[in-house]
């Protein structure tokens, strides 16, 4: 009998990992990441010239936390029944997949993807409105869906946090703007996408809890099955007057407390089920809109970071496996000398790399202001250059160059 009952969850485990590939988010996903590749390296051609990283470079970063988290979750989820009825299922990817469209990575926060959905069928019981197709029993028998989905809002967007400070800085992408003043600066988008496949339980199907305390929710129907259900988090931005760096981690400590926040509310909701997942959901949405509006205000406020100087160059972006690469050239530097000549442009680098093309010397300012030097050997098929992106000082709408 046990071995029935071991084949049994074997089985529906095996139809719940197949369940995955009917879901449109898990295609979603790549043409999301083909997309975003696509019109980065159209824009990264049209402002230098030349890509950085390859097409397949969003996918690559696509998966790999992702599935880690996602298998931790899942333990998590089959240890504790986690439920959710399909109505929620079907309610958040279809709001992924709306938001993916407007708005690309940038509202592909968990505050909107789950929290919109959480608002909006909260709405369809209080106005007693019917969505064709799904059965809404659940929703208006007990508060448990409401309570589960805000619990899981609050641990996504936490994991959007701590995900943002862990590899938020893996597709970050130079671009060219103009200021205020007409003159040509330089930018970085932030952008990110990391899927994660989750195991939940439908409240309906072969199998009945393991033990006396699963699930953590009673839905009432004491009958579950086992789906593999696939999310998406992406974040967007644009940097021009700080480091992305620096960027990048407060956005990420932001929306850490604010998936504190929502995390403490959803806990709330024990004690006032009829009240506190609402809020929840409220506080996620308004919070992550704040963030992200609060950083735009500042970006367009401060001064640019990212200009031409004249006591020499600083330094964009760097071509990944090129030499500036492997000399450890930073974002935010300003290279003084080169070959013990003083640089201030595309050209004078140029002519200062000609004196020795077999080694290149480099007097190097920090982002804290301390000088370091560098030097390398430069070697046939060497990236030509150093591979250095910067914004160079020009009376007319140019696009920046290669250094």
């Amino acid at each position: 009998m046990r071995d029935f009952v071991d084949n049994m969850w074997l089985i529906e485990f095996a139809k719940g990992f197949g369940k995955m590939f009917l879901n449109p988010v898990f295609y979603f996903s790549f043409i999301l990441a083909l997309i975003a590749g696509t019109l980065r390296i159209k824009r990264e051609r049209r402002d230098f010239n030349l890509k950085v990283n390859e097409l397949s470079h969003e996918l690559r970063y696509l998966f790999p936390v992702g599935i880690v988290t996602g298998i931790v979750f899942s333990i998590i989820a089959i240890g504790t029944g986690f439920a959710l009825p399909p109505i929620v299922i079907a309610s958040i990817a279809t709001m992924t997949i709306l938001l993916g469209i407007i708005g690309n990575a940038r509202l592909l926060s968990p505050a909107l993807t789950i929290g919109i959905p959480l608002l909006a069928l909260y709405a369809t019981t209080y106005f007693d409105f019917q969505i064709p197709y799904f059965d809404q029993s659940f929703l208006t028998s007990n508060n448990h869906f409401f309570i589960a989905t805000a619990l899981l809002l609050g641990i996504f967007i936490l994991t959007e946090g701590f995900f943002m400070l862990k590899d938020g800085l893996m597709d970050i992408s130079p671009k060219l703007r103009k200021s205020r003043r007409g003159q040509t600066v330089g930018a970085h988008q932030t952008k990110r996408l990391w899927f994660i496949p989750m195991f939940l339980f439908l409240p309906a199907g072969p199998l009945t809890a393991p033990f006396d305390w699963w699930p953590v929710f009673e839905w009432g129907s004491g009958m579950y099955s086992p789906i593999l259900v696939p999310f998406i988090i992406g974040f967007q931005h644009q940097v021009q007057s700080i480091l992305p760096k620096v960027a990048v981690n407060k956005l990420a400590k932001q929306v850490i407390l604010l998936g504190v926040i929502t995390i403490v509310c959803a806990g709330a909701s024990f004690w006032l089920p009829q009240i506190m997942p609402i809020v929840a959901g409220a506080i996620a949405i308004s919070g992550r809109l704040w963030i992200s509006y609060r950083h735009r205000v500042r970006e367009r406020s401060n001064p640019y970071y990212f200009t031409s100087r004249n006591n020499g160059i600083m330094i964009l972006d760097v071509i990944p496996d090129s030499p500036a690469d492997k000399l450890e050239l930073k974002i935010g530097e300003i290279i003084k000398t080169c070959n013990n000549v003083p640089v201030r442009n595309k050209q004078e680098l140029y002519e200062a790399l000609l004196i020795n093309r077999a080694y290149c010397k480099l007097e190097v300012l920090d982002v804290h202001n301390e000088l370091r030097l560098l030097q390398r050997a430069l070697y046939e098929g060497d990236h030509h250059a150093l591979g250095i992106l910067f914004v160079e000082k020009r009376s007319i709408p140019v696009s920046v160059e290669a250094g």
